[in-house]
């Protein structure tokens, strides 16, 4: 592995781009990656290619991921001279990605979760059905829900949502409508976020981070999310990366823990890569007291293949 220089604030960028380079699934699909495909605007796409082929060289020297920040800055219009939530980067980069055709729509795939949304009036019990998609899957660590990620799954299928003031245009009353959510297909990877950020605010917005414990294993079944799991695709995944972060929500550091295929975890932080263990990931379980202890803040899947 190859570390990323960071030219003060991009460590979040860093922890993507080393995500996006363990991703097994990307390997074969960037390198084909054309760029006719894109409008002259958009050239995210071509700079990741030739960064993760540069990382690809055996080299010890870091790599410089400066053309790439600068096509996102261009493509999207945020400067990236403050550092940005590393969701906000991963989102960025996959729907530059997606803005092309045949391949880069491919690999926007990669991560497409499609889920039904069912929505019932609480007046009139007029239940409306919706098709959407989405590339992460949001985790609460607040509340009831559990704070260990398999248990969470088992619960997380059956909890509602309510929102107030809805209008429901069959009995045109203001009432309340009750909202669940079913996985209708898991794609190849799948990534999570955990929601350490909230505002506590009320007059003015006051933001603080969560640093409460949320554990994850190394394998997880996803099938308790799913409508109708189908017995020939695989709900296994396994954790291949996490992006964690330490400091407050308005100024620290982010780093990426990933696993190498069999050659274990290893951590990524901006120039620097080096080994680390099973231990050290489970360490991003919790903030703890220490400010500048890494937390997990994304969580990174992908469906375990029939012959591990």
């Amino acid at each position: 592995m190859r570390g990323l220089i960071n030219y003060g604030t991009h460590c979040s960028i860093n922890s993507i781009v080393q995500y996006l380079y363990e991703t097994r699934e990307l390997q074969d699909l960037i390198l084909c990656v054309d760029e006719r495909e894109y409008q002259a605007h958009n050239t995210v796409a071509m700079n990741l290619k030739a960064l993760i082929q540069e990382m690809k060289e055996k080299e010890r020297s870091p790599c410089d991921p400066g053309f790439l920040i600068d096509s996102m800055s261009v493509y999207s219009g945020i400067s990236f001279n403050i550092q940005e939530d590393s969701d906000l980067v991963f989102t960025c980069i996959i729907n530059a990605l997606a803005d092309g055709h045949r391949t880069g729509k491919g690999i926007r795939k990669l991560w497409d979760i499609e889920y039904e949304e069912n929505m019932r009036c609480l007046s009139c019990n007029t239940v409306r059905s919706v098709l959407k998609n989405a590339n992460t899957i949001p985790l609460s660590i607040e509340g009831t829900l559990p704070n260990e990620l398999q248990e969470y799954m088992k619960q997380y299928a059956d909890s509602t949502r309510t929102a107030c003031d809805w209008h429901c245009t069959n009995c045109h009353r203001e009432t309340q409508l009750e909202i669940m959510s079913k996985v209708v297909s898991l794609p190849p990877v799948v990534c999570m976020k955990l929601g350490r950020v909230r505002n506590i605010g009320r007059d003015t917005a006051h933001i603080v981070k969560i640093g409460t414990r949320f554990a994850f294993p190394e394998t997880v079944d996803l099938k308790y999310i799913m409508k109708e799991p189908k017995a020939s695709v695989s709900t296994i995944y396994e954790l291949y990366a996490v992006v964690a972060h330490c400091g407050t929500h308005y100024r620290g550091h982010y780093t990426a823990y990933l696993r190498c295929g069999n050659r274990g975890w290893y951590l990524a932080d901006d120039a620097q890569v080096s080994v680390c263990s099973w231990a050290d990931v489970k360490n991003t379980y919790e903030a703890g007291s220490n400010l500048y202890h890494g937390v997990a803040y994304m969580l990174m899947y992908h469906r375990k293949s029939s012959s591990h």
